[in-house]
């Protein structure tokens, strides 16, 4: 394959990546206005933002195992046309029930796409341009996560809600065109194994129970014993999962875990996610209600995170093709606790500029340890086993946000005794709300450095997979 073709590929790849990214953050600022065009409450208007991150959760997998058996450019594909029919459906929404459906539909159709691009990238790139790559995707996801909020913004000024809907439609479209042109067929091995069908139908349900019953017990739609009862429900059916995956062809292949590099890698990048977002939850509400600066202030500040972090992640990605990732991931987990701790010390009148400078440390390690790796966990399976091994990264970093904010909200409401509610309203002591902020820093700083250890240890005589998956192939 010729180098044109493959910054073709990542081209479209970055641009596919960056319409998915953007999607999850664009529409949280049009929400209070949607609510309002249907007449709804907030906990109702939430399923339009739930139902879509339970889904994309729940499928990664199922399409990471179908691309493989049965050809990873036909369900990129898909998925592209799919979420291009799910944004023009939402945009077109004339109820609640109609946007929540559609809003399904796109995620579907996201969940294809993210769960592939990894796969898609690491075939078409050599080890040594791999990290390189990577890094640019993780830049891309970073930048659409910055600017999600401020363009959704701008639409919904402008145009209304619906445009935030209706600019996916044009460039769903271009990429439809440019995948069928330049995106090469891979993956194909169905004439030797099936799809597990009762795995995938387990574990759908026991991801989108869990997801579920952490997200209503975040947004308060749930009590901690409903939330705990649906997730313990989530937790049989995935027993069931597990005893499934006996049969000759499982969904998740067991030798995907038989190296330490692919493993701890993406344990690594759950705790790491984890990490992060216990800290971007609430780092807003210490900034607008305790430190006392406005949204655009406290807006500009988060923005370092993602700024520092798509500037840098192709940089660590190629450092990482030339003098390997270990160095890095461990540099990276590092910083990131060093940042998390920093936080603790921040108080009521703390400097701007010590603030941001935190945040800029913080960033510093997200792209040193992202970048590297996902090109460790990538270049350590068989590439018949792309999809399925990019769909778990995917499906590990989902968790890790979803239940890092989980966890942060449960040790700020039990050391605080304060409901989340009452934090979001701005009703708030401010040395009360230092206490439980200060608990939930530290408790990332400590996932952080986890995954540092693990880097250290975990991966200290790691192998790939390469063997032992064949053997078995």
């Amino acid at each position: 394959m010729t180098k044109g073709r493959r910054t073709r590929i990542l081209i479209n790849a970055c641009v596919i990546t960056f319409m998915a990214t953007l999607d999850g953050s664009i529409v949280n600022i049009a929400l209070p206005t949607i609510a309002s065009a249907f007449r709804v409450g907030i906990s109702s208007i939430q399923w339009v933002v739930t139902s879509y991150l339970v889904t994309v959760s729940a499928l990664l997998l199922v399409w990471g195992r179908l691309s493989d058996l049965y050809g990873r450019k036909r369900f990129f594909l898909m998925g592209l046309v799919v979420f291009t029919v799910g944004s023009l459906f939402c945009g077109i929404s004339g109820n609640l029930s109609a946007i929540v459906a559609s809003r399904v539909l796109q995620a579907i159709g996201a969940s294809m796409a993210i769960a592939l691009v990894q796969g898609i990238v690491t075939h078409t790139f050599p080890p040594s341009e791999r990290g390189k790559a990577l890094g640019f995707i993780g830049s891309v996801v970073a930048v659409g996560s910055l600017i999600g909020p401020s363009l959704g913004g701008l639409l919904v000024e402008i145009s209304g809600w619906r445009s935030i809907f209706f600019i996916n439609v044009p460039v769903g479209i271009v990429g439809v065109v440019l995948t069928v042109i330049i995106l090469p067929e891979s993956g194909m091995r169905s004439d030797t194994e099936t799809f597990d069908w009762r795995g995938a139908v387990l574990l759908f349900l026991s991801v989108s129970l869990f997801f579920s019953g952490m997200l209503a017990f975040q947004e308060g739609l749930l009590s901690p014993l409903y939330s705990f009862l649906v997730m313990a429900l989530a937790g049989i059916l995935f027993l069931f999962f597990l005893l499934d995956q006996k049969r000759p062809h499982p969904l998740v292949d067991g030798c995907l875990f038989s190296s330490r590099i692919f493993t701890m890698g993406v344990i690594d990048s759950s705790l790491s996610y984890m990490a992060m977002y216990s800290y971007i939850f609430f780092m807003p509400f210490y900034l607008q209600t305790v430190r006392g600066v406005g949204v655009l202030e406290a807006g500009l500040l988060m923005s370092l995170y993602p700024l520092v972090t798509a500037f840098l992640a192709p940089a660590a990605g190629a450092l990482s093709d030339k003098i390997t990732y270990r160095p890095l991931t461990i540099t990276g987990l590092l910083f990131s606790g060093l940042g998390l701790v920093s936080l603790s010390f921040l108080g009521s009148h703390s400097s701007l500029f010590l603030i941001g400078g935190i945040i800029v440390l913080l960033g510093i390690g997200g792209a040193l340890f992202q970048s590297p790796n996902n090109s460790s966990i990538m270049g350590s399976v068989p590439r018949d086993r792309l999809g399925i091994a990019g769909s778990l990264n995917a499906f590990f970093r989902n968790l890790g946000m979803v239940s890092g904010t989980t966890l942060a909200v449960s040790l700020f409401s039990l050391s605080t005794k304060m409901n989340i509610d009452s934090v979001s309203s701005g009703l708030i002591n401010s040395s009360l709300f230092l206490r439980g902020f200060r608990l939930v820093v530290l408790t990332a700083a400590v996932l952080a450095l986890l995954g540092a250890l693990g880097e250290v240890f975990g991966k200290k005589k790691g192998q790939s997979l390469q063997s032992s998956c064949v053997e078995r192939s």
